[in-house]
């Protein structure tokens, strides 16, 4: 969950563990839309925990990698629900250690009566693009990136920037987090396509310069040392088990409505909320 200071200014990468899920349902153009709301705890070391700042983002990061999305793949079943697949290949670890490719999966993804459900705080990922993703080193049930932590490489106004699922750049790394500037994109698809820039692209940051690839490596880097931080643990790549995502009910928006061949119902993640 992304916390924002200033709606239309600054933004910090938010919680690993989310204090409240947003599940979109999509079907035939209309949206029914619901939140489960947990408390978040602290079960062990190995579950994931809030992200106040740098600090508490990379005490649960086993690497921070570089790589280009090649495929999004989607499954089914009655047992696990919708999941999506994204290979990240020709990685590099910026920090930690990986492997050349990754699958990288998350909760959420087309349903057999021809839905979409989606957990809306997990990042959207777009074929072909480059990303910097922060894998997990904990147990997980929802996603294996740090909270919403996969920003994307892409261009505005011939120069390279870092976006993050809303298309908001990344303009400074510190003590505090990431620090976001408004949008230069639009928002996710979720259909793995590429979203279109804002008009008024840079300009629309008042003359603040966002980052772009290698100097959000080194000021990252450089704040890692800083705090004498360090990258390390197992990537886990399979989700722990036990989440039972039929076990909310999900409350349409008002005015919505509901797709009546589908169970819209789902749970927040065992493993990270409580009631």
């Amino acid at each position: 969950m992304r916390q924002r200071t200033i709606r239309q200014g600054v933004c910090v990468a938010g919680a690993l563990a989310l204090a409240a899920i947003t599940l979109d349902y999509m079907t035939n153009g209309t949206g029914v839309h619901a939140q489960v709301a947990r408390e978040p705890i602290f079960p062990a070391s190995i579950g994931p925990a809030p992200v106040d700042d740098l600090q508490s983002a990379t005490a649960q990061t086993a690497a921070i990698v570089d790589g280009i999305v090649t495929d999004i793949q989607y499954d089914y079943s009655e047992q696990d629900g919708p999941w999506t697949t994204v290979i990240l290949s020709k990685a590099r670890a910026i920090a930690g250690s990986a492997p050349d490719t990754i699958a990288i999966r998350h909760f959420g993804g087309p349903l057999p009566n021809g839905g979409l459900m989606v957990a809306a705080e997990l990042p959207v990922f777009v074929r072909d693009k480059e990303y910097i993703v922060f894998l997990r080193n904990t147990e997980w049930n929802v996603s294996a990136v740090v909270g919403d932590l996969a920003f994307r490489v892409d261009t505005v106004d011939n120069t390279e920037v870092l976006v993050d699922s809303d298309g908001a750049p990344v303009l400074q790394v510190g003590a505090f987090g990431f620090e976001l500037g408004t949008p230069v994109f639009e928002g996710p698809t979720r259909d793995g396509s590429a979203p279109k820039p804002i008009e008024g692209g840079l300009k629309t940051l008042a003359g603040r310069t966002p980052l772009d690839l290698a100097s959000f490596a080194k000021s990252l880097q450089a704040n890692l040392d800083a705090q004498g931080l360090r990258i390390a643990g197992n990537f886990f790549e399979k989700p722990a088990g036990g989440f039972n995502w039929r076990g909310q009910q999900a409350a349409p928006t008002p005015g919505a409505i509901p797709d009546k061949g589908g169970d819209l119902t789902t749970e927040a993640d065992a493993s990270e909320l409580k009631r």
